[in-house]
């Protein structure tokens, strides 16, 4: 699976500023690459788009912003903090299912977000395609009984 690259300069821009980071050294940190990874990007004025993708991730934010710095793409801005509605849809979902747990549904739960933090990329876009398949399939179902 090769990565798609995208364009530099507006990229690490746009990622300094939403990040309020100082340097490209920084901008690496957060990243977890080196200094010298992202000036051979520079260089080639190519950003892969795995690394567009986790930061957009770190920070919330529109992956089409990042690319793009068109401010409809950007995702609401609170403060300097921006936040996904996606993220806190996710996240009221959650708090609201976990009290609800069966001791089996633990179990299954407790075993995909093992398999999400510690498998490689191409298994965890395999069992985010799942799932995503699995809820649209409810979601419908659902819509029809209703």
């Amino acid at each position: 699976m090769t990565s798609q690259h995208l364009g530099y300069s507006g990229i690490i821009e746009r990622m300094k500023e939403a990040g309020k980071l100082k340097n490209e050294s920084a901008a690496a940190r957060v990243l977890s690459v080196t200094p010298q990874a992202l000036s051979n990007y520079k260089k080639r004025d190519r950003m892969p788009s795995h690394l567009v993708i986790k930061f957009a991730s770190i920070y919330g934010l529109s992956v089409d912003w990042l690319l793009t710095g068109n401010a409809a793409y950007r995702i609401a801005e609170e403060g300097s903090v921006f936040k996904s509605r996606a993220m806190e849809e996710a996240a009221d979902m959650v708090s609201k299912s976990i009290a609800a747990l069966t001791p089996e549904e633990m179990i299954f739960t407790a075993k995909v977000l093992m398999v999400m933090r510690n498998a490689n990329k191409v298994t965890v876009n395999a069992l985010k395609g799942s799932i995503d398949a699995f809820a649209k399939v409810i979601e419908e179902e659902c819509k029809a009984a209703c």
